[in-house]
C-alpha cells in the first residue's frame, strides 16, 4: 500500500509539473509586437483660440500629427465641431483598425488650468494604444 502511495504521489508531482510548464512554454511562444498611440487633444479654449490634434507615434500613413476643429467659438461650445471632430476620430479610429492594429488601450484625460479662481482653458485628452503582431 505504501508503494502504491509513492507511485501515485511521483505520477501525480510528475503531471503537476507538465501542467505548471505549459503556461510558461505558450507565454514564450508570444508573438512580438509593435506599439503604436494615436492621442487626441481637444482644446477648451474660449474664443475659438484653441488647438485641437490628433497625433500619432509612430507616423501612421505617413501622418505625425492632424488639425482637429476647435470645439468652443466666439459664441461658446460649437456643437458642429463636436460632431466633425467625432466623426474624424472615428475614422482615424476605422483607419487604423483596417491596417491590422488592435486596441489595447484607452485612457481619458482632462486638464483645467486655474487662473485666479477661473477656469478658462483646458484640454480633452485621450490616448489610444494599438499594437500588431510584427
Amino acid at each position: 500500500m505504501k508503494r502504491l502511495f509513492t507511485l501515485t504521489l511521483l505520477c501525480a508531482l510528475w503531471l503537476g509539473g507538465l501542467v505548471g510548464s505549459a503556461p510558461a512554454a505558450a507565454q514564450s511562444k508570444s508573438p512580438a509586437y509593435t506599439y503604436m498611440h494615436m492621442t487626441t487633444i481637444e482644446s477648451v479654449v474660449a474664443g475659438g483660440m484653441g488647438r485641437s490634434r490628433v497625433l500619432f507615434t509612430p507616423d501612421f500613413k505617413g501622418q505625425k500629427e492632424v488639425e482637429l476643429e476647435n470645439l468652443f467659438s466666439l459664441t461658446g461650445i460649437n456643437m458642429k465641431n463636436v460632431r466633425v471632430n467625432e466623426e474624424a476620430i472615428l475614422r482615424f479610429l476605422g483607419d487604423v483598425n483596417s491596417e491590422g492594429w488592435e486596441l489595447v488601450q484607452a485612457i481619458p484625460l482632462t486638464q483645467t488650468l486655474q487662473s485666479g479662481g477661473t477656469t478658462g482653458q483646458g484640454i480633452f485628452m485621450t490616448r489610444y494604444l494599438f499594437r500588431r503582431a510584427k
